[in-house]
């Protein structure tokens, strides 16, 4: 898709139905669209079961047999089966989605409707087979081996042609919804592109047609000149906090050149990604050393992934706040921490 046709993107358009019904009692997952608040939502009554922790001698990151066969480790020519990883990458076992799913559409009255059985996968990364090292402890090199492993996920979540959008987080403490105390990432393979993000590359790419240039690299040129919010400025990456920071501290590591698709990395880029990451985690364990946060990869969905309108990058999202009234009934963000002041903060620690 060329950027002039930026505007045939089904904007807050939910899929095609086919006509009839889906057996509603089936008891499968759903994605079900909300035409009011124009969102989707994953009903999966099987990830009520997921385990809410386990000791370290039982910790499926670190037993290979409490979890499904790997479906890739790092270093590749490692035995999936043993135990001389450094990344392990499994299928989750209370999926939101079924690798063999149908995707079958069904509708309501009053414009509701969804998916049954959506096609898509689930995958949780370990990322070190010790149960008791945090990301703040390892070294670049080994944040570098996770990130080489997310890639590879991706690679091949792309090769499966149900699959349109891939998204990779990670949830570390309970209040961001972390369930197990070993580190893990997490995986979503979609048969669907959320609305929010449909809505968000309008955006990308109205503002592409009409000043030639991304909106990326016009925000990544004007937080460089004015440099209140900049953390840190590598060869290819600028670590900054958001102009309109949702969270206190919240942090963005943005690719100084433009690219939709994070596979596209050069390996001194991949070098330097992690580096930044590290970079950026140890800055702020540094000033909230309890910190619980969120992490996330926003990369272009598959078919997007050669827009020169959009760019990847990755948040950090500290939860120091709570959610509540404001922010989840409107959907607005109050921030008591000014991301000026959370950048300067951050800038001034000298890192060895």
């Amino acid at each position: 898709m060329t950027a002039a046709s930026w505007h045939s993107l089904p904007l807050r358009r939910p899929p095609k139905f086919q006509e009839g019904m889906c057996d509603m009692t089936t008891p499968i997952c759903e994605a079900r669209f909300d035409p009011i608040n124009d969102k989707t939502v994953l009903i999966a009554p099987k990830r009520a079961r997921r385990p809410k922790d386990h000791k370290e001698h039982e910790c499926p990151g670190c037993i290979p047999k409490l979890t499904p066969p790997a479906v890739y480790v790092f270093p590749e020519d490692a035995p999936r089966d043993g135990v001389n990883w450094h990344v392990r990458v499994v299928p989750n076992k209370y999926s939101c989605f079924s690798d063999a799913g149908g995707n079958r559409r069904f509708e309501l009255k009053a414009g509701l409707g969804g998916i049954q059985d959506p096609a898509g996968k689930c995958e949780v990364v370990f990322e070190t087979r010790r149960h008791s090292y945090p990301v703040y402890a390892r070294t670049a090199s080994e944040i570098e081996y996770c990130f080489r492993a997310l890639i590879s996920r991706y690679r091949a979540a792309r090769s499966d042609a149900r699959t349109r959008f891939w998204y990779a987080f990670k949830n570390l403490g309970k209040i961001a919804g972390g369930t197990l105390d070993h580190e893990h990432w997490q995986l979503y393979s979609l048969p669907f592109i959320p609305p929010s993000i449909h809505d968000r590359y309008g955006r990308a790419a109205q503002f592409y047609n009409q000043t030639g240039k991304s909106y990326h690299s016009q925000m990544l040129d004007n937080e460089k000149a004015v440099g209140d919010r900049v953390v840190t400025i590598t060869n290819h990456f600028l670590t900054f906090v958001p102009f309109a920071s949702g969270m206190p501290y919240e942090i963005c590591i943005a690719p100084l050149r433009d690219s939709a698709d994070f596979s596209t990395m050069t390996e001194e880029e991949l070098i330097d990604f992690a580096e930044s990451f590290h970079d950026a985690v140890v800055r702020l364990y540094t000033v909230h050393p309890e910190l619980a946060f969120n992490v996330a990869i926003h990369t272009a969905a598959f078919e997007h992934a050669s827009a020169p309108w959009y760019s990847w990058y990755l948040s950090i999202l500290p939860r120091l706040t709570t959610l509540a009234g404001v922010e989840l009934g409107i959907n607005v963000m109050v921030n008591p921490v000014a991301p000026e002041e959370a950048a300067s903060t951050l800038r001034a620690l000298t890192i060895k």
